[in-house]
């Protein structure tokens, strides 16, 4: 069952609300401790909501998926900010050329059929959508998974993580000193 936070409704319209209130003060003080204080804040917020064991910002670098910014429900988390993966091994790649759903309910039913490696054994549900800065160009990937099967997760919730991921692109072009909006297209 989901927690509705003070302020929060049941639609996404109330999620951009809550986001957008984590965000005010790192964009206005261009503070690049607070904006990475708000993304943590941020990420933890996102994965008590749709009860994800982890929740990640990953960064595409050199043909690699880099962890930058994690969030866990056990500590330490499973993955370390700095880990990495060859891209073309990851769900996150499968995302973002299409040939995954952003939203797989459990891993384990398509984990061989799409050739993805034995350390995704055990895992259930993943969830992730692209980063992108408002000019278009792919940072990486905001996802999360849990290591049961997530049948309570829907298609609401991608574009919940849709709403945080641009939060995140604003943040991080707001901490590279980029121009700093909400793009939300996709």
């Amino acid at each position: 069952m989901r927690t509705i936070f003070d302020g929060e409704s049941e639609n996404p319209e109330g999620w951009e609300t809550r986001i957008a209130a984590i965000t005010a003060d790192a964009v206005a003080n261009a503070d690049a401790g607070l904006i990475e204080r708000c993304i943590g804040s941020l990420l933890r917020v996102v994965r008590e909501q749709l009860n994800l064991e982890v929740l990640f910002v990953g960064e595409f670098v050199n043909a690699n998926r880099v962890f930058r910014h994690i969030d866990s429900k056990t500590a330490p988390a499973i993955v370390q900010p700095g880990q990495f993966h060859p891209l073309d091994e990851t769900i996150c790649q499968r995302i973002i050329d299409g040939r995954m759903d952003c939203l797989v309910p459990d891993i384990t039913r398509v984990r061989i059929a799409n050739g993805l490696p034995d350390y995704y054994d055990g895992m259930g549900a993943h969830i992730g959508v692209p980063v992108r800065f408002t000019d278009g160009t792919l940072y990486g990937v905001l996802c999360g998974f849990s290591f049961e099967p997530g049948a309570d997760l829907e298609e609401r919730d991608v574009k919940r993580l849709e709403m945080a991921a641009d939060a995140i692109a604003q943040l991080l072009a707001q901490a590279e000193g980029h121009e700093a909006r909400l793009s939300h297209t996709r």
